[in-house]
């Protein structure tokens, strides 16, 4: 979705990309609703509408900074969103992340700045850097809603469906990046054929990998999760030399043996053989 997003907005606006998105959200969700596949009853709404408002601003800024800096240096920025996301639901939901995880995932985040080859000094504060890292605080708010409206608890409404969440992300996304893009505050840059298929392309793996993070939010601390949605960063990177011409930093593959062995510990470290391994 992000090499997508950065080809199409060599001259799509990033909002506009993010409209579009929000747009095949909505769209999607309304055919699998007509056929019956897709329950969209709200049970917690407060989750739902921050899920929405929070998440849907997160798109878009993430969009603008791919608009204006590299594409690994804009994820590099928005995929510290774990750190932001285990403050939220330590604080809002009571998970205390464990040690494991408060251990790897400064060792993914090393991995991944190793991997686009930034260091602090890089930073100043362009508008670029700035969506990038407003993007990680905005969806550390939406993960933790996530967790929130999907988690089962013994008492109160039972959790949302994937589709409900995913229906608020969408609908109230296609709202907040509306006046970024349409008259009397926006302005609509008519896509050619080749940049409506780029767009049509981010549409489809955001619904895809927004419909499986939702599901697995159900069942993963948002801890761990963090963790392992810091795999992107190394997708993105790569994608980005095959299909961008980024270059490869040398210390591509010491970062992502950090950032994969960050993962694993998460992984293992939860895995119930592992921990029945573990007992005495």
């Amino acid at each position: 979705m992000a090499v997508l997003t950065k080809l199409v907005s060599r001259h799509v606006p990033g909002p506009q990309a993010a409209f579009v998105r929000f747009a095949t959200g909505v769209v999607a969700t309304g055919l699998w609703w007509r056929a019956g596949r897709a329950d969209l009853r709200p049970r917690r709404w407060r989750w739902l509408v921050a899920r929405g408002l929070f998440g849907g601003a997160a798109v878009v800024a993430y969009f603008s900074a791919l608009q204006r800096i590299p594409v690994g240096e804009a994820t590099l920025l928005n995929y510290t969103q774990p750190v932001f996301t285990m403050m939220g639901a330590w604080l809002l939901l009571g998970e205390r992340p464990p040690r494991r995880a408060l251990f790897a995932l400064p060792l993914t985040l090393v991995g991944v700045a190793l991997i686009v080859g930034l260091r602090p000094r890089d930073l100043h504060a362009s508008a670029g850097q700035l969506f990038g890292l407003g993007s990680a605080v905005l969806s550390g708010v939406a993960v933790t809603s996530i967790r929130a409206a999907r988690r089962e608890l013994p008492h109160g409404p039972p959790a949302e469906t994937a589709w409900s969440v995913f229906f608020s992300f969408t609908a109230l996304g296609l709202v907040v990046s509306a006046p970024a893009v349409l008259p009397p505050f926006g302005r609509w840059v008519a896509p050619t054929a080749g940049e409506w298929a780029l767009l049509l392309g981010v549409g489809v793996s955001s619904v895809a990998a927004q419909l499986l993070m939702t599901e697995a939010l159900r069942h993963v601390r948002v801890g761990a999760a963090g963790v392992i949605a810091q795999l992107a960063s190394v997708l993105t990177i790569g994608a980005g030399v095959l299909f961008l011409g980024d270059a490869l930093s040398p210390t591509f593959l010491s970062g992502a043996l950090l950032t994969l062995g960050g993962v694993a510990l998460v992984v293992l470290g939860a895995s119930p053989r592992f921990l029945s391994l573990r007992r005495p």
